[in-house]
């Protein structure tokens, strides 16, 4: 019943980072609840199979709790093991996986070094004279000081952009703020998504280049549509570039506002290391690597590989990716607009390797039918989401041995795990 207190003990954690407790029959999800721990819980909502309960009081505590240096992760929902030490984050992240993918051997998640300030881009919406992230499941805004994991320079530009801008008359003129970092150079973008791009925000825009000498980018981003898609369009450069420049693995990169790049700089690094080892590539080979976006994994591949060539549907992206190649001095990729989920048979052609890095929704069924039929012989499976890779990896393995997972931590204290796997041609 809601609103009954019950207690019981937590058996097991969900993939969204919630505590699974029982109390006699009844399964709860408690959020904020480590399994192990025993715990008096208020039920706060009632469903079919199952309810939803939040802590009252602790009773048994789990050895793998530790206080949050976050004042407001509860509120926040972002960092679902804030509460949670970080060697026992990945057991907990492995257990999952081993549960998604009951087939393949799972490896021990490659850590991150330092799981601390690692995020290198931050959006914040801006409404009812408050900035900061939103509630989880929610549009309410959770304001905050210091978030742990995005770039320190980022909270303090957020800092004084809430003095500059927050109970102004120029605030309702601004939907979000979003702000890229450069960890490999330095370099810093400053975007204002604002639904007038008549606004004036010279005198904000002088004040936070004054402070900030690491921002070589201001750009205004017009959306001025009722949708949950944070950025529009139209685009007008407030000052400097429209993109910023960021290196790694001796590659440099022009990242723009609207580009894909991960936020994990470190740990990228660390992925393409692990996709490169798995593709075994050589001079002699040529790849193609769908959904390239700004060409990252392509550059990064083109000094061990005999061709690369990456396709891409974003036409901003693909312009970024044939400037990166130029950038760089390198010959040996070029980089294709088309769409990756359909029509890839001409492009398969003659490809030795084949690299796959889709969004969330995973690879259609399209391409999927594509790779078969052309008999790639060996793909590389980048996924950032477990569930659409396992789905994936059922419709292949008919046609491929599918290699072990191998999962690197590129999001330290969420729930989510990236991971590469291997198919070679049966």
């Amino acid at each position: 019943m809601k609103n009954q207190f019950l207690r019981c003990t937590c058996v097991d954690m969900s993939v969204e980072g919630l505590g699974i407790a029982r109390a006699d029959k009844l399964v709860i999800f408690v959020k904020g609840m480590i399994k192990g721990e025993e715990a008096d819980v208020k039920i706060i909502a009632e469903k079919k199979n199952y309810s939803i309960g939040i802590i009252d009081k602790l009773i048994k505590e789990s050895p793998y709790r530790i206080k949050s240096a976050c004042p407001i992760a509860y509120k926040c929902g972002g960092c679902d093991y804030r509460h949670i030490d970080y060697s026992y984050q990945l057991q907990l992240k492995k257990e999952v996986l081993i549960n998604t993918f009951p087939e393949y051997k799972v490896n021990d998640i490659l850590p991150c070094e330092d799981p601390f300030y690692y995020r290198n881009k931050v959006q914040i919406p801006v409404a009812d004279h408050k900035m900061g992230f939103y509630r989880k499941f929610s549009n309410d805004i959770v304001e905050f000081n210091d978030c742990l994991i995005e770039s320190k320079i980022a909270n303090e530009m957020i800092r004084d952009l809430k003095s500059l801008l927050l109970n102004t008359a120029k605030e309702k003129y601004i939907r979000h703020i979003l702000i890229k970092h450069g960890k490999g150079s330095g370099e810093v973008m400053l975007g204002f998504i604002v639904n007038d791009l008549s606004v004036d925000l010279n005198d904000i825009c002088e004040e936070m280049v004054s402070k900030y000498p690491q921002i070589v980018s201001v750009i205004l981003n017009l959306n001025d549509k009722k949708t949950n898609v944070i950025l529009g369009d139209e685009e007008k450069v407030l000052y400097g570039r429209d993109f910023i420049y960021d290196d790694f693995a001796g590659i440099r990169v022009k990242v723009s506002l609207k580009s894909f790049y991960q936020v994990n700089h470190d740990q990228m690094i660390r992925l393409y290391e692990v996709a490169r080892d798995l593709a075994e590539i050589d001079e002699n080979k040529d790849v193609l690597d769908l959904y390239c976006g700004i060409g990252t994994i392509s550059l990064y591949l083109s000094k061990y590989a005999k061709h690369v060539t990456g396709v891409e549907i974003v036409e901003s992206a693909v312009r970024n990716a044939k400037d990166n190649a130029k950038l760089n001095g390198i010959e040996n990729c070029d980089f294709v607009l088309a769409d990756a989920t359909k029509g890839m048979d001409p492009y398969l052609k003659e490809k030795d390797v084949v690299i796959l890095d889709p969004p969330r929704k995973g690879v259609s069924k399209d391409l999927i039918a594509s790779l078969k039929n052309n008999r790639i012989r060996k793909i590389v499976y980048v996924s950032c989401n477990p569930a659409t890779l396992a789905r994936d990896l059922e419709l292949l393995k008919d046609t491929y041995r599918i290699g072990e997972i191998y999962p690197v931590d590129m999001f330290p204290y969420t729930i989510h795990t990236e991971c590469v796997t291997v198919l070679d041609l049966k």
